[in-house]
């Protein structure tokens, strides 16, 4: 798309320009600027330095030539000029000779002495450090000449061959780009090398070589294609497409200037694309001199002043061309006075440039320009997707994207500001879209939008329990425990609510035992065991457990829960053991009607268990509730743990008539009465018919029967080959009693005549006492006349030293003899 980039001004004709009367035919071939002076080069071999002024008084630019002040002839048409301001010398080349002239007087310096110069060029990007040494190229008769020129000398440094003469070339640093024949060609001048780049296939097109910037040039090539050429050989831009065969380069940054049949033309160097075009006639040559530009016709001069970017940068906003305006921005050359502005204007314009894309469906490219630029997530926040897509299939995509962009802001490092509108904006999207409710409960735990704001916008989308989660989060409790609390009591509804389960589970982890008595009741309602959790939780230590005994009494089954909970902890007290067997003996009454039911098993077992192993029980106090006809088992089992077994035993053989039960008893018992009450039970003429089993018991456990006991208790008529095995074993076991207590005796006879014999040996033997030796109490060495003591392990101690003469005062060990 176009953009007027630079206004043409009149600024002279040549005629009038002459100090004295111009000649007849004169036309301009080329022009040179160097500070506030033009030179103009003309065909019949005059040379004219005019000053040009630029007024900036509205309402229009103008710039004025005034008249030569200075010239110069000679026969032939100058070709090329260029001003040396190092040395204040002007190059000009004419009748293929360079002839040095004074850049303020235009009197003759020097001629050069070289011939059959086609062309040449100065290096501006010189490899020699001296600032009064310039360098220049210059083509002759095949060969290219490398010279340094300074206000005394001419120097050829280097001379290279070419196959053809060098119509035109360029220098930058050590390549040289040239022009011989119809090729272009690229000279490395410290190593001579010469790359060959490409052709043309037109004998009529001038072969044209304009460096763009440092290592760059730009080269008329095949096709009306200008190419852009790095002193390495290769490009790495696309070609400009020119309109038309182009006769002069200038260039401007940002654009080629180029001259062509329909005028003047101006292509960006960034997208390559012709932006303006300037219809004028006849033009022949064209300068760019430190930003200020000059065009020529044969006899008229024009000046091309660039229009300032922030002007075209203020008319690419005005018609709307964002993108354009910011490729403009980007690429303006800004002085380090104003770098800051334009950075904060050029984030600004990126700014815009992304929201376009966005607002125009193009979200792949947005997104792009939104991590380039970094914006500001409000910004995008702030837009209304309705509005802006009113078709629905956009719009789902915008929303789509809209997620996508909110979620990778929220990875970023962003201020507190911007991290809680992203938060905000992603928590309105899913508390409006997530109809699953779990991104929503993943999020809202790491949400740093504004507190107020939070609730608020849960509030408006009755999202009531991810609000309670949020309270907990923030370790709200009790509100979050408000809130559960009326939606199990169905006040307000939720379709994510999880329930009371979800509550308990909440209760425990917060430990509050005042939020714990408050809100429990409502769970305990309606699942009992479910709340015995909550105060059966490990979180759950301070609270005395006689507290929770009296609040749970209207909850039997959370009751029996948390008694048999401090059962298991190991808490020894009567009250709570007493009331778990009372809380079992009323649940089995109260499922009395389904006896074969496994919970009614279980629930016996448990009781049964409990009587046996309980060291807390109250045992009158429950003999007497379970003094009825329900429960024969459970009152013989207290019986036994009151030590009546005589009554246990006659519940289970005379009531129960259960003989394993009776046996199983004794066994849980241990206790040779109890094994003797059951053998005189059943030994009686009513239970004739359990001899048999009696039998089978003295022969099976023969070891738990008190023998005479057992014996008398036996009838009379009672056959010798039935109790035989019993017999047997009482015997072995008499015999095995008697002789193991001989052999008892026996060791320890013999174990007091060996203490016997080592106390003889230590009594009667005899030591010496060397003259160093001393006392290991009191460190002092023996005398005659002191008494000593002599420890079994040779330890000697004086005998006033020696405080237990069975413990040594140096190891500790103990001395003890077992002599009877």
């Amino acid at each position: 798309m176009s953009v007027q980039a630079f206004d043409i001004i009149f600024a002279g004709n040549l005629p009038n320009l002459f100090i004295d009367r111009s000649p007849s035919t004169t036309n301009i071939t080329c022009l040179e600027i160097c500070g506030d002076f033009l030179y103009l080069g003309c065909k019949e071999g005059n040379l004219l330095r005019c000053s040009f002024k630029k007024s900036t008084t509205p309402p229009e630019q103008t710039v004025t030539i005034t008249k030569a002040t200075h010239c110069y002839s000679t026969n032939t048409t100058i070709v090329q000029m260029k001003a040396i301001s190092a040395l204040t010398q002007l190059l000009v080349l004419s009748n293929e000779t360079l002839t040095v002239l004074d850049l303020k007087t235009l009197a003759l310096v020097r001629t050069l002495k070289f011939k059959s110069i086609t062309s040449f060029h100065l290096n501006e990007n010189p490899l020699n450090e001296d600032p009064f040494t310039v360098e220049i190229c210059a083509g002759s008769k095949k060969k290219i000449l490398y010279i340094h020129l300074s206000e005394e000398h001419v120097k050829v440094v280097k001379e290279v061959s070419t196959s053809l003469t060098p119509s035109t070339l360029v220098m930058d640093g050590a390549h040289i780009c040239f022009a011989m024949g119809f090729e272009y060609c690229m000279l490395d001048i410290l190593s001579g090398e010469i790359q060959q780049l490409f052709a043309i296939d037109n004998p009529q097109q001038p072969l044209i070589i304009h460096r763009v910037s440092k290592g760059e040039f730009l080269l008329s090539g095949p096709g009306g294609l200008g190419v852009f050429v790095l002193s390495q050989g290769f490009s790495d831009k696309p070609p400009i497409n020119f309109s038309s065969q182009v006769s002069a380069l200038a260039f401007h940054h940002p654009y080629i200037i180029a001259v062509c049949r329909q005028g003047i033309c101006f292509y960006s160097i960034i997208d390559q694309q012709c932006k303006q075009t300037i219809a004028i006639d006849n033009v022949r040559s064209i300068v760019n001199g430190d930003g200020r530009v000059f065009a020529s016709t044969l006899i008229d001069l024009f000046a091309l002043l660039p229009i300032s970017w922030e002007t075209q940068l203020e008319k690419l906003l005005a018609d709307g061309r964002i993108e354009e305006a910011l490729v403009l921005a980007a690429n303006a050359h800004i002085s380090s006075n104003d770098r800051e502005q334009h950075q904060r204007m050029l984030k600004d314009l990126e700014h815009k440039v992304a929201l376009q894309r966005f607002s125009s469906g193009r979200f792949l490219d947005a997104m792009e320009m939104f991590e380039t630029c970094n914006i500001d997530p409000r910004k995008v926040i702030s837009l209304d997707l309705e509005q802006i897509f009113p078709d629905e299939e956009i719009r789902n995509k915008s929303v789509l994207f809209f997620l996508d962009f909110l979620q990778r802001w929220r990875l970023k490092s962003l201020a507190p500001d911007q991290r809680m509108a992203v938060d905000l904006a992603l928590l309105k999207y899913l508390a409006r879209n997530d109809d699953q409710g779990v991104q929503l409960m993943d999020f809202i735990v790491d949400c740093q939008a504004e507190s107020s704001e939070t609730c608020d916008c849960l509030k408006t989308f009755q999202r009531f329990h991810c609000l309670a989660t949020y309270y907990t989060s923030k370790q709200k409790w009790e509100e979050a425990f408000c809130i559960w609390d009326r939606l199990m009591k169905s006040d307000i509804e939720d379709i994510h609510f999880l329930g009371h389960s979800h509550v308990a589970e909440q209760l425990m982890k917060c430990g509050d035992i005042s939020l714990i008595w408050r809100f429990s009741g409502e769970i305990l309602k309606r699942d009992e065991e479910m709340g015995a959790k909550i105060f059966t939780s490990e979180r759950l230590t301070a609270v005395k457990h006689r507290a929770v005994i009296d609040y749970l009494r209207n909850y039997p089954k959370s009751l029996k829960i948390f008694l048999e909970f401090l059962i298991e902890k190991k808490i020894e007290e009567e009250l709570v053991h007493t009331q778990l067997a009372i809380m079992y003996i009323d649940e089995i009454n109260r499922s009395d009607l389904n006896r074969n039911s496994p919970g009614h098993r279980m629930t016996i077992n448990k009781l049964r268990s409990l009587l046996r192993t309980s060291q807390n029980l109250e045992l009158v106090k429950l003999l007497e509730i379970l003094d009825t006809p329900c429960f024969p088992h459970e009152h013989a089992i207290v019986c036994g743990r009151l030590g009546q077994h005589s009554a246990a035993i006659n519940t289970f053989i005379n009531y129960l008539k259960d003989f394993d039960a009776a046996e199983e008893y004794c066994a849980c018992v241990d206790d040779p009465k109890a094994w003797n009450a059951l053998l005189a039970a059943c030994v009686t003429e009513v239970h004739v018919h359990m001899f048999d089993r009696v039998a089978d018991l003295l022969r099976r456990r023969p070891h738990q029967f008190d023998v005479p006991t057992a014996l008398l208790c036996l009838p009379d008529s009672t056959k010798f080959n039935v109790i035989a095995p019993f017999i047997n074993f009482a015997i072995r076991e008499a015999l095995h009693e008697k002789r193991m207590k001989t052999v008892e005796k026996a060791l320890h006879q013999m174990d007091n005549l060996s203490n016997k014999y080592e106390l003889k040996i230590l009594e009667t033997g005899s030591f010496t006492i060397q003259p160093s030796s001393y006392c290991c109490v009191c460190k002092k060495r023996f005398v005659v006349t002191d008494g000593f003591v002599r420890y079994p392990n040779g330890v000697l101690t004086h005998s006033k030293c020696a405080a237990n003469r069975y413990v040594c005062p140096l190891t500790g060990h103990f001395f003890q003899f077992g002599i009877q």
